[in-house]
């Protein structure tokens, strides 16, 4: 309708999935980055997870494209509403594979002698399984009994498990921990920073073929990201519709007025309330971002506001994503370096150890070097995969992984002791050693490096102590 008006080849911000417009955020290419190296180091289990909308999909295409060479063999399953059998039969289908038989293990065997053919001649053997929150347990048991084909030596076949966060708390269960443990390599992929939307929307327009026919203001990016939390599919529902408003009124130029006219037609109520939601959002975020700089242990998070597009829900931006970004600036505002000395030497004040006073100009890198200064202090270091909560359990210090990085990597903290609604930390956070549990938890990736004392007595200084193999919360 309104693409030769703009000037467009084809319209922009379709809900198709189409590998032309994919845009690939520095989250997506992380994301993508951590597929590829375990299914290259054959660690068997991979986990994606991402909110709807943040493009899931978009980087298993990527990876799937990767793939499609003479040293891989993919097969990815989008259906996982699936009993045991349908799965086994599934894969089989994929991989071109034909067994003449109802059983399991009848295709079990056919599927064994596969990989033991396809990893005699070089190539790696992947299933992908998408929406995989929605599987049954005892179908998710299944996909385990898969992944015990394997060598001596090695993993016969590499399996992503791609889904909501749903997903988490399914393999979180108690009787799929044997599966949960197996998943050595795990991202979650989160929603486009603001940058990062206007670089989204910026580059479905050029390869749509816009040539200078249609613009968006600042303003009215702002709002799109605020409206939609940076959700790809969000931004392209809310994208099109503006496109649509402003070539009624034959514009050019995308305005925040468009926008909320846009954000209207979408909710179907009037401009008047509208405007009114938008005000009331963004009074809420001033509001809010002055209270946590001030306080930042006090009161609960407001709940977002949602908003309903075409049976799809949008998020405003609510305070607590304010607080997030609040905590974000804070921990990055630190030298990289200077913190994670600060973190260590929290962590040997704890255990009456040596602290470090120099690192001539090497990084105190997470977990690979501070395994080392732990080792010659008589330290050990165990990674957990799991919450705040299931680090705190185990009553020792430990570090943190941030979901922050720079050029020079992720941002880590370390947390000396607990209370009921707090921890203490180094660095020092809004001038404070504390932290809330809350807010602990808002930062945190997920993984934790636990610190005990090395229980050998004849614990050798002079060699560095590996990490021991990863703990999960279902262990604890």
């Amino acid at each position: 309708m309104y693409t030769k008006y703009f000037g467009f080849n084809e319209k922009p911000f379709t809900l198709t999935p189409n590998s032309r417009f994919i845009f690939l955020s520095k989250n997506h290419k992380e994301a993508f980055a951590h597929l590829l190296y375990g299914i290259n180091n054959h660690y068997g289990f991979i986990a994606l997870i991402g909110e709807v909308g943040t493009g899931k999909t978009t980087v298993l295409r990527t990876l799937l494209n990767q793939l499609q060479d003479d040293a891989y063999r993919t097969a990815l399953i989008v259906n996982p509403c699936l009993t045991g059998i349908e799965l086994l039969q599934s894969v089989c289908l994929e991989f071109g594979l034909t067994v003449q038989s109802e059983h399991a293990n009848e295709h079990l065997v056919e599927i064994n002698n596969f990989l033991l053919s396809e990893t005699s001649a070089g190539r790696t053997v992947v299933l992908v399984i998408d929406e995989a929150q929605n599987l049954n347990p005892v179908v998710l048991e299944q996909i385990r009994l898969i992944s015990n084909l394997e060598t001596e030596n090695d993993k016969l076949i590499q399996i992503v498990l791609a889904g909501q966060p749903e997903l988490a708390t399914l393999l979180g269960r108690p009787e799929l921990r044997q599966l949960d443990q197996r998943i050595a390599v795990r991202y979650r992929l989160e929603s486009l920073d603001m940058h990062e939307t206007r670089s989204y929307i910026r580059h479905r327009m050029e390869v749509a073929g816009e040539t200078g026919g249609v613009s968006f203001s600042n303003s009215a990016t702002r709002l799109i990201y605020l409206y939609t939390r940076g959700i790809p599919r969000m931004i392209n529902i809310l994208c099109d519709r503006s496109l649509l408003v402003a070539f009624g009124d034959e514009r050019r130029r995308i305005t925040a007025g468009v926008v909320t006219r846009a954000i209207k037609e979408l909710l179907n109520v009037s401009l008047k309330k509208c405007f009114s939601f938008v005000i009331a959002g963004l009074t809420m975020k001033v509001t809010r971002m002055t209270s946590d700089t001030q306080r930042p242990n006090s009161d609960k998070p407001m709940a977002a506001l949602p908003i309903a597009v075409n049976g799809a829900s949008v998020v405003a931006a609510s305070p607590a994503d304010h607080r997030f970004l609040a905590l974000k600036k804070e921990i990055v505002s630190h030298d990289q370096k200077s913190a994670h000395l600060l973190a260590f030497n929290s962590i040997a004040d704890r255990f009456g150890v040596q602290r470090i006073t120099s690192l001539n100009e090497e990084m105190l890198t997470i977990p690979a070097m501070f395994s080392q200064f732990t080792a010659k202090r008589n330290l050990q270091v165990t990674e957990l995969k799991g919450t705040p909560d299931d680090a705190i359990r185990f009553n020792v210090p430990f570090l943190v992984a941030t979901k922050f990085s720079d050029a020079s990597g992720r941002y880590y903290i370390a947390v000396t002791s607990a209370g009921n609604d707090s921890v203490t930390t180094s660095p020092v956070f809004f001038g404070d050693h504390t932290l809330s549990k809350l807010d602990l938890n808002t930062i945190s990736s997920g993984t934790f490096y636990l610190v005990r004392k090395e229980s050998g007595r004849n614990h050798d200084k002079s060699r560095p102590v590996q990490i021991t193999p990863s703990l999960s919360s279902a262990e604890s």
